[in-house]
């Protein structure tokens, strides 16, 4: 699984609505101080483990609207589904929703606590918050490492305050202890002033460049959006048709494939009677032999009658006229049975040519329709037709999205005000840059600075003074009390290593310890040799008395002997390495609250290219006040 979008309103600092949107792999989120970076975090850590327990929840409610503090999380789940949780803090109410592609809307699901906790439960694969805490959220706070000594080592006793209001009579090294502390905590001011100021500028040049691929993407989206009105022009005539043409289409087929079959099939009848007409004789009595004989007999008998008969043979006329008028009726029925046979044929050729011409005019009547939209879109053949359809009916869903993509890079606004945000925002870069560089002489190494105000604090202190009831970074100190006892996340680490955080990944991978601890390990001292760039080769995690590193001289030393940065750095490398060695098992986002804070810009650097490797296996999601670690491809958003 991984988070896809967090929404805030009402959240500690977030008065109005925030919205930050994420994609799986590596994300890189860029706030200055108190600009939301840990509200942000517990956010996603409250809504993946939702619960309905008032005190888990009043650290997130806004002191400004305590009325209106809710939040949301949209999740892509392993079955390939979006589901947005939403709770609000301020009325203990919980909604889980499924997203529809069919509706383009979420769906709700659940809107108890009852349903909706044991399902988000599920999508975390039974881990409980603790646990998710424990592996898959780094914060700087966490990163120390302490020996079983130190752990087990007695508090201090308590230092009896000074009677009277005025402080104890301080030492000459102790005087030029507080001065020069003074004085580094005076230069790592002036240095944060001057961090500021070049982060406020990366963050001005940030969203000017953003501005400007918003005003190339709309130029883009516009050409596309225009060369798409001309194909549409082209295929206007495409606009009136009835949208369940392709039915008409196939229907039309169809029938103009039976028209044909039934024409063809007249046609053969018509052409076997016009055979059998032609070989009838033509109906002429004249040629007929029984009209010819007749006719002969007839002649012959008045020759006879006038030349050879004598008055006794007389009688024989009439008989001779007699047999040529039978001859002739003979010739004369023949002649009407033949053009009554050729009437019929002749009148069966006509009613088939009859039927084919109907034929013909039904068809043409059926498929008017069809033969509109042809002439209407220019179209040739039914096929040519239904491609220029498909066509039309492509570039026109094709110019909705880009107008669709068009809106949502506007987001609301129009094309002059985001030229308008676009030329102011180059004006406020150039006073930005201007800032920094009046500020620029102040910037130096902080990394180095603070060790010094550590080690100066340290000398002073085992001096047996103070050098201030103030920490340097602000927080009241109680000058009569004992140390108290380490919290949570320093017990678990203290004398035990990572041991604890190792059973916890075993559990919820399902791997043995002997398979994950090689595998944890292998992956912290790649991490760790990238991020020191080989001053130390080589881990131990699980030692009883804490983690070991060996530089490349190989030289054990005990992390807890290394200064408060670097066993930052060491534990950020082990805990990057368990959460790679799971990721085979278990692929669950990993949140980062900004724990490369207290590193060197080279060392920040190079942390951020492991998070990148890491980005490759799961999701990762790094909040920091450095914008300056964003590089090309990265997934960005900033908060404010």
């Amino acid at each position: 699984m991984f988070l896809v979008e967090l929404v805030m309103q009402g959240i500690r600092g977030f008065r109005e609505l925030a919205r930050l949107r994420f994609q799986n792999g590596f994300n890189l989120v860029a706030a200055g101080n108190e600009a939301g970076k840990t509200a942000a975090v517990d956010s996603m850590q409250r809504l993946l483990f939702p619960v309905d327990q008032p005190s888990r929840m009043a650290s997130l409610i806004s002191r400004q609207v305590p009325d209106a503090s809710r939040g949301a999380l949209v999740v892509y789940s392993d079955d390939g589904s979006y589901y947005r949780l939403i709770q609000d803090f301020s009325k203990r109410a919980v909604n889980l929703s499924k997203y529809n592609p069919a509706t383009k809307e979420f769906s709700l699901l659940y809107k108890t606590w009852e349903s909706a906790v044991p399902f988000m439960a599920g999508m975390t694969a039974g881990i409980t918050e603790e646990e998710y805490a424990r592996i898959f959220i780094i914060r700087r706070d966490q990163l120390t490492v302490s020996s079983a000594s130190s752990a087990a080592r007695p508090a201090e006793p308590a230092v009896a305050p000074t009677s009277g209001n005025n402080p104890a009579p301080k030492s000459g090294k102790t005087a030029a202890g507080e001065a020069r502390l003074a004085e580094l905590r005076e230069t790592l001011r002036k240095a944060e002033e001057a961090a500021d100021a070049e982060y406020q500028m990366q963050s001005g040049k940030l969203k000017l460049e953003e501005l400007r691929k918003k005003l190339e993407s709309l130029d883009e989206i516009d050409h596309k959006y225009a060369e798409m009105d001309a194909r549409l022009e082209e295929l206007k005539g495409c606009a009136t048709l009835p949208l369940n043409l392709a039915e008409l289409v196939d229907a039309h087929v169809e029938q103009q494939g039976k028209k044909m079959a039934d024409s063809d099939d007249l046609h053969e009848q018509i052409m076997q009677l016009k055979e059998q007409l032609d070989s009838m004789p033509a109906a002429n009595i004249f040629s007929d032999k029984l009209f010819i004989a007749g006719a002969v007999v007839a002649a012959l008998s008045f020759i006879a009658a006038l030349t050879v008969l004598t008055p006794e043979q007389s009688h024989y006329f009439p008989l001779g006229i007699l047999l040529a008028a039978i001859l002739v009726v003979a010739a004369w029925y023949n002649s009407t049975r033949s053009s009554a046979q050729r009437k019929v044929v002749q009148k069966e050729i006509g009613a088939l040519e009859a039927d084919k011409i109907a034929l013909e005019k039904n068809f043409e009547q059926g498929g008017a329709a069809i033969m509109a939209c042809m002439k209407s879109t220019g179209s040739n053949t039914t096929e040519e037709l239904k491609e220029k359809v498909d066509n039309y009916r492509h570039f026109l869903s094709l110019r909705e999205e880009i107008a669709e993509q068009q809106q949502r890079i506007y987001g609301g606004v129009t094309h002059k005000a985001l030229l308008e945000d676009y030329q102011n925002q180059q004006l406020e870069v150039i006073e930005l840059e201007k800032a920094a560089r009046a500020l620029a002489h102040n910037a130096v190494d902080t990394y180095s600075i603070r060790q010094d105000i550590e080690r100066i604090e340290s000398e002073l202190h085992a001096d047996g003074s103070s050098a201030s009831p103030f920490a340097w970074d602000g927080g009241m100190q109680d000058l009569g009390a004992p140390a108290g006892p380490p919290d949570d996340a320093g017990v678990a680490m203290q004398g035990r290593g990572f041991l604890a955080e190792l059973a916890i990944a075993s559990r919820i991978g399902a791997l043995e310890m002997e398979t994950l601890i090689p595998a944890a390990e292998a992956a912290a001292q790649r991490n760790l040799t990238a991020i020191t760039a080989g001053k130390y080769v080589r881990i131990e995690i699980a030692g009883d008395a804490g983690p070991v590193v060996h530089d490349k001289d190989n030289t054990a030393v005990q992390v807890s002997d290394l200064s408060p940065s670097t066993q930052e750095l060491v534990s950020f490398c082990i805990r990057t390495g368990i959460v790679e060695a799971l990721a085979g098992k278990r692929r669950l986002p990993l949140l980062l609250d900004d724990p490369l804070a207290g590193f060197d810009p080279t060392r920040q650097t190079a942390a951020c290219q492991v998070l990148r490797a890491l980005g490759t296996r799961t999701q990762v999601i790094l909040f920091t006040s450095n914008p300056a670690l964003k590089t090309v491809g990265d997934v960005f958003a900033e908060l404010k």
